[in-house]
């Protein structure tokens, strides 16, 4: 399987996660999807890319941090493994509460990771990747606060090579991603990159061999798939939301809530899952959540079982 990855250099962006005041420091593969939309509509190639995002080999992954260089990824929930028979000392507990902090893991780092092997005091927290902060502005006289990330590192996304693709990326390098563009913000400088084929050949979309995988994409199975998935999964559910506007009403609209699986999660059966459909009742046409999975096979141990 052919991987692409995109290298972003924002400045200053707002990406929101529910209040105006506050900004996160990525955006997921779903707020991707819509801008890359977005902007095939402007440059009238829609059909090309909605029939291309359907297919069976497309994937998006969220967004990561890319530091001097290297690529870095999820942390994964569940890992390390602590034996229920170890004992209990104040430095295990005193590690496993600075892992928790942790967010993202450079992949070179992943294998000492998962096995316990890694000392959590030298890998990066999240203040090494960006920096928060609110600015005050007006609207009429009326002041209101705007959370905005400040990033010290690139950050990057995975997907299939493609023209489309690099048309349509290109382009919305100048239209920006996330909240508040309008003023300036989220707009980026976009640059293709290899990657490592150590890194690459465990990119999955769908695999039936057995192994211990990792969600790249803020994404949930189809029903159908639940059954085999959900056993094995350790998870964190993200509530995806928000509203539309209706041209015919001209009022925003609530959309339908999706509940996905975070990034991060961990699993031993991989999944299709979908872009769906969550229209408002009554609504026009559709509005689309994208929700595909994308895998990251983590290393030794599917080869242990």
């Amino acid at each position: 399987m052919e991987v692409q990855a995109y290298k972003l250099d924002f400045q200053t962006v707002h990406f929101g996660n529910g209040n105006l005041n506050e900004s996160i420091g990525s955006f997921n593969a779903s707020r991707l999807y819509s801008s890359l939309f977005l902007e095939s509509l402007k440059l009238n190639v829609d059909k090309e890319f909605l029939n291309l995002s359907k297919s069976a080999n497309f994937f998006l992954s969220d967004s990561f941090p890319l530091k001097d260089g290297e690529f870095y990824l999820p942390k994964p929930i569940g890992y390390p493994k602590i034996p229920l028979n170890s004992e209990s000392t104040r430095e295990t507990r005193r590690k496993a509460k600075r892992s928790k902090k942790l967010r993202y893991i450079k992949y070179t780092d992943m294998e000492d990771y998962v096995e316990g092997n890694c000392d959590v005091d030298k890998l990066d927290g999240t203040d090494s990747f960006f920096s928060k902060s609110t600015v005050v502005t007006k609207k009429g006289i009326d002041p209101y606060e705007v959370g905005i990330t400040n990033f010290k590192t690139s950050l990057y996304i995975l997907t299939i090579k493609h023209k489309l693709l690099d048309m349509l990326m290109n382009s919305l390098q100048y239209s920006g991603i996330g909240g508040k563009r309008s003023s300036g913000y989220g707009r980026f400088t976009v640059e293709k990159l290899d990657i490592p084929d150590e890194f690459s050949k465990n990119i999955v979309v769908n695999d039936s061999e057995y192994g211990v995988y990792m969600t790249l994409s803020t994404s949930i199975p189809n029903n159908d798939e639940l059954d085999s998935v959900l056993p094995t999964a350790e998870y964190l559910l993200e509530k995806s939301s928000g509203f539309a506007y209706s041209s015919t009403s001209r009022n925003l609209l609530r959309k339908q809530d999706l509940y996905k699986f975070a990034v991060g999660t961990t699993l031993t059966k991989t999944y299709n899952g979908n872009i769906f459909d969550v229209r408002p009742d009554g609504f026009s046409h559709p509005v689309w959540n994208y929700a595909k999975g994308l895998f990251y096979k983590l290393p030794l141990l599917d080869r242990r079982r």
